[in-house]
């Protein structure tokens, strides 16, 4: 069996279980959001939230709350599930935030000594205004770097617009 052949036998099996993950993973944010949403009462939902810089951010599109008893009021636009991937990790004390100008985190530096991604960039998010428009990934492996990258544009409403998703992989440079 020639190396381009046994690749392809270890790439697709790889490649398939990722996409199986991100599927699970999606379903289930998206099934706990929906069975959060109904257990909570509606001014719960509206809550102010947090400013803890060691929170996640999300990006969901802001809407103004609705005045129920109005009748130009257009509902808030549900969330879009896909939008969740596309939230800043949480603080675990291994990640350096590095954040711009405005207080926004524009990349994520792995500072686990004992990771293969130590002291390189983890994700690299993008804004236009308030809004994640871009994301990368990296994953790093000992024989090549996976890089996922994820684009979204916006409706004027604040709903998704487009969503891609692409992932390719670079050959890991030894030093």
């Amino acid at each position: 069996m020639d190396s381009a052949t046994r690749q392809n036998s270890v790439m697709k099996p790889m490649v398939i279980g990722a996409l199986a993950v991100g599927a699970f993973i999606a379903a289930v944010v998206y099934l706990k959001h929906d069975s959060a949403a109904e257990q909570a009462p509606a001014t719960t939902m509206r809550s102010a939230p947090s400013h803890d810089p060691t929170r996640a951010e999300p990006v969901t599109p802001a809407a103004a709350p609705s005045e129920p008893g109005r009748a130009d009021s257009k509902p808030a636009p549900p969330p879009d599930p896909r939008l969740a991937a596309l939230a800043v990790s949480p603080d675990n004390g291994l990640i350096e935030f590095v954040r711009a100008t405005d207080g926004k985190v524009i990349s994520e530096i792995d500072k686990d000594p004992s990771s293969p991604s130590f002291k390189k960039p983890l994700r690299e998010y993008l804004y236009s205004g308030d809004r994640v428009v871009g994301l990368t990934a990296y994953r790093y492996l000992p024989d090549h770097i996976e890089i996922s990258r994820t684009a979204v544009s916006y409706k004027p409403d604040g709903t998704v617009d487009q969503f891609a998703e692409s992932t390719s992989f670079d050959s890991a440079k030894k030093k």
